[in-house]
Parts: C-alpha cells; sequence; structure tokens
C-alpha cells in the first residue's frame, strides 16, 4: 500500500539543538528590520518622543526668546516641518546608525536651511582632514565638517560611523521574522491539518506530483471546508496538526523584552506587557525613559547642534519638562511643595501648567493688624 503526503511542510519532530524555522533565507537590512513590529514599535517610540519636543536657544543659563535659530528648527526648509526633520533623522540615526542634516549658510554664514540627507549618500574622509562627501547623481560635493550635523548611534565601526541597531539585533529581528513567515505560509495555505491520501496503487513521480496538485487546487482557500470527492481508490487520512509550531507567543515575547532591552527601554512600552503599568508609578517610568532611553540621543544632538552658532555661549536645550508630568494630583503636590520652599513663584507653577499669570490684588494692611 502506497502513501502520499500531501503536504511539503510536515516536519520531523523538533529536538532542542534543531531550528523550528530557515532563517538562512531571511535577510536582514535597514529596510526588511522594519517589518518586525517590536524593532519598529522601539524606533518609532523614541523617535517620535525626541522630535516632539520643544527645542530652546539658550545663552548663558537663559532661554533667548524669538532667536532666529530657534524659528529655523522649527521651519527647516520649504519642503518639512521641523518635527518630521527630527522624526526621519532620529529614525536614520537608530536604524541606519547615522543622521546627517546638510546646514545651508548664507554669506554672513548664518543658517538658513537644514537638509535631511539620506546616511546611504554620505561618506566621511578623515585621512586628508575632517569633512564629508555626499555622492548626487551630478557627482559629489564635499562639505566642511562644521555644515553638518552628524549624530551617531552609541556604537561606531572602525570609520567612526554609527552602526543601526538592525545590525546589532540582527539575529533577533531574522528569527521573529522567519516565525512570522512561517505562520503566514500556514494560514495562506488554508491552515490545512498534516493530512495524506492512502492508495493500494503503485504510482510514478510524476503522478504523485499530479494528485498533489489536484488534491491542493480542490482544497486550497478558495475551496477550504467544502466537499471534496475522492475516486481511484484514494482514501483521505488527517494526521493532526502541530499545534505548538502556532504556539509563538513565548519567543515573540522573548523576543521583544532583548529588543526593548537594547534600546533601554521597558517591554510594555512596545506593547509586551503592561501589567507593571500603573498610574502609581507612572512618573518613575517616565523619569525612567528620560534618563535611559532619551537622555543619550538628547545629548548627542544638542552637542551637534552646536554648529549652528557662532556664539560659544548660545547652545540648544530640549524641553523634556513635558516627559516629567504626571498624573494632575501629583504634579499639584508637587508645584505645591516648590512654591513652599520660595524654590519658584506661584505664576511660574501656573505657567508650568499653561495657566495666564495671577492677578495680583492690592493688599490692604489694615487687615493684616
Amino acid at each position: 500500500m502506497r502513501f502520499l503526503n500531501i503536504f511539503k511542510r510536515e516536519a520531523p519532530p523538533v529536538e532542542a539543538q534543531q531550528p523550528v524555522f530557515n532563517i538562512a533565507s531571511i535577510q536582514v537590512d535597514g529596510v526588511t528590520a522594519l517589518n518586525c513590529p517590536p524593532y519598529t514599535s522601539a524606533i518609532t517610540l523614541l523617535a517620535t518622543s525626541i522630535a516632539k519636543l520643544g527645542k530652546h536657544v539658550m545663552k548663558d543659563g537663559q532661554r533667548v526668546e524669538n532667536h532666529p535659530i530657534e524659528k529655523l528648527l522649527n521651519e527647516p526648509n520649504p519642503y518639512i516641518d521641523g518635527y518630521t526633520l527630527f522624526l526621519q533623522a532620529e529614525t536614520q540615526r537608530l536604524n541606519d546608525g547615522n543622521a546627517f542634516i546638510h546646514i545651508t549658510r548664507n554669506e554672513n554664514g548664518d543658517p538658513v536651511a537644514l537638509m535631511l540627507i539620506d546616511p546611504a549618500n554620505v561618506s566621511m574622509e578623515l585621512h586628508t582632514g575632517f569633512y564629508y562627501k555626499i555622492a548626487q547623481p551630478s557627482g559629489s560635493i564635499t562639505v566642511n565638517a562644521n555644515d553638518m550635523i552628524h549624530v551617531r548611534s552609541p556604537h561606531l565601526d572602525t570609520n567612526l560611523k554609527g552602526i543601526g541597531y538592525h545590525a546589532i539585533l540582527k539575529e533577533q529581528i531574522k528569527l521573529w521574522l522567519a516565525a512570522q513567515k512561517h505562520q503566514t505560509n500556514y494560514f495562506q495555505l488554508g491552515a490545512f491539518p498534516k493530512a495524506m491520501l492512502e492508495t493500494a496503487e503503485t504510482l510514478s513521480p510524476d503522478a504523485k506530483k499530479k494528485v498533489r496538485e489536484e488534491w491542493e487546487k480542490l482544497n486550497g482557500n478558495d475551496n477550504k471546508h467544502r466537499v471534496a470527492v475522492l475516486d481511484g481508490n484514494f482514501k483521505y487520512t488527517h494526521l493532526g496538526t502541530n499545534f505548538g509550531e502556532l504556539e509563538l507567543n513565548t519567543m515573540y515575547g522573548e523576543l521583544t523584552k532583548q529588543m526593548a532591552s537594547t534600546f533601554n527601554i521597558a517591554p510594555y512600552l512596545i506593547a509586551h506587557d503592561g501589567s507593571k503599568n500603573t498610574y502609581s508609578n507612572i512618573e518613575s517610568q517616565n523619569m525612567q525613559f528620560l534618563q535611559n532611553a532619551l537622555m543619550p540621543g538628547i545629548t548627542a544632538w544638542e552637542y551637534q547642534l552646536k554648529k549652528l552658532f557662532k556664539a560659544k555661549n548660545n547652545y540648544i536645550r530640549f524641553n523634556v519638562d513635558t516627559l516629567l508630568r504626571a498624573d494632575s494630583s501629583s504634579r499639584a503636590e508637587r508645584l505645591s511643595k516648590l512654591v513652599q520652599a520660595k524654590i519658584i513663584s506661584i505664576d511660574e507653577a501656573r505657567e508650568y501648567e499653561n495657566l495666564p499669570p495671577m492677578e495680583v490684588q492690592p493688599i490692604d494692611n489694615e487687615t493684616l493688624q
């Protein structure tokens, strides 16, 4: 009696050292890595968090109001706004390892435009000086180092360029994409269980191939759950479904934790587990997110943005106050203590809550006696 296995994906029992998925065919680069949900979520979280922060011009510790550089950061060029510029630049820094923004200056040397440059088109020259080359269809142009804002990832290669996180997390991303592909293929085939057609006749290889093709054609996605008619002494045998191959939540969870750890963020922030995210500790979580995940990038940006100024005592300060805002009760208690300790004034506390200054009422001295 001959048996024809109609499903090619049936595999032998999986041992500990045997890979479940075929990851050799999975290629990971800066584009394919973005198909990995937790990886993309982590990059999007960090990039949007930095892009939405206010960027203030400071001088000797005090904010300079209505400075032209602050306006330039909000309106960097005619094509994109400031939020989009920093969102895309920070995404490139994390994913590709480098963010490049070319500073265009007028005849007086003042910055008039900020242009985002694709990292793939930029090279660094370190041997005959320090400058950048930007590849263009008409030929490359040379840019002075002081005219290029270059923010790197924390990990550098031998040429002092940043290494993208897709390269650092290559194996985790590859395993996730392989598992995702495995699940997709299973359901694209109609979620057929492992089965075979049994016949007493001897079939040639060509006949087996034809029977398999006809059976899959009749019982594919368009015809699933419909009645199949067997002739030619064929008998259908159901071998069952290995649900263990589809229960990948544990593996997905572990990979998510590894990726979150690499970015220094809590796993629940990229939709893994919110059990530890409570209203009572949200202020502490925001502080940890700011200090561990965002501050390294913010510091790198603030250092490079000094290139926008001629004066040495001017610099950019990212406004992180919005990240430190807790619930209303905690904010009120904190501000009340600061006012009582005379660290800030009442109007400064009101400004923190986006409220207008309090109208000053004259005090009748007689009421104080």
